[in-house]
């Protein structure tokens, strides 16, 4: 990783850990989030999921490999693929 890179990641964790204000904590409440010690990654989680709940397909995607980074550790390294045919029927 380049110096520069580095930093940026450094910058962004940083950022990323930072406690939310009293304001941005009472918003996630007020739509019914209760998480405790809330941080700025926690905000950008709830975000996505809020895409991903709404069918937003890359938030989904996104979700989905998020998610699936610790699934290897609990099953031994193998991760199931389900295939779902939700296009039959559909011309293109």
């Amino acid at each position: 990783m380049r110096e520069n890179d580095k930093l940026l990641y450094k910058t962004l964790k940083t950022l990323l850990n930072e406690r939310l204000s009293e304001t941005e904590a009472q918003s996630l409440k007020d739509e019914g989030f209760e998480v405790k010690n809330p941080t700025r990654k926690t905000a950008v989680m709830v975000a996505l999921y809020k895409k991903a709940a709404a069918g937003d397909l890359s938030a989904i995607k996104e979700l989905r490999s998020i998610v699936s980074e610790k699934e290897p550790e609990k099953t031994g390294g193998v991760r199931a693929v389900t295939i779902i045919d939700d296009l039959s029927g559909q011309t293109f």
